[in-house]
């Protein structure tokens, strides 16, 4: 999957996962910064500051939730793509508007055995897939997230601007790479 589509405004629909709503488990999602962390059963949710030092906070949060969920065949793919998907929305998230205070959002949802990570962030520009370039240090984030997750792609929020990006990995029996 390519990534580059928008999704209906309803929500994030994701073949063999079901839809998942744009808004975190019915709460607002600034109250999930505020607060740092809603969790429920299924859905965690929790507000990251746009800084380097929050990658590792979202890696190190995935690997407790997914412990928690005894999926710790998924942790480390899990952790890699979370940390794609964040590192992606503080190098080409920031708002345009320099005082705007943001942040990014880490979203964790479980349906069964199945894990979507989602992340959140200002920015209404797609993700985009570049060319690789060999000698280059950066720009592979996407292609790891599409290599590690059974699908990916992106979508735009209904009541906030920005987008969700988000990579359903796959099912714990396949996991292990």
């Amino acid at each position: 999957m390519t990534g580059t589509r928008t999704m209906p405004v309803s929500g994030i629909v994701c073949p063999d996962f079901g839809p998942v709503h744009d808004q975190p488990s019915g709460e607002d999602a600034l109250s999930a910064l505020r607060s740092g962390t809603v969790h429920r059963r299924d859905d965690l949710t929790m507000g990251l500051e746009p800084v380097p030092p929050s990658i590792k906070v979202a890696r190190d949060r995935t690997c407790d939730i997914l412990a928690a969920w005894e999926l710790n065949a998924q942790i480390a793919d899990a952790t890699l793509v979370v940390s794609e998907l964040v590192t992606n929305a503080l190098r080409h998230a920031a708002p345009a508007d320099a005082r705007m205070d943001w942040t990014i959002l880490l979203r964790l949802v479980r349906h069964r055995r199945q894990v979507m990570c989602l992340v959140a962030d200002p920015s209404d520009r797609p993700p985009v897939v570049p060319e690789v370039d060999l000698a280059g240090e950066t720009g592979r984030g996407l292609q790891l997230v599409a290599a590690y997750s059974h699908r990916w792609d992106w979508v735009r929020r209904r009541h906030r601007p920005g987008k969700w990006v988000w990579a359903l990995l796959p099912p714990p029996e396949d996991a292990a790479r």
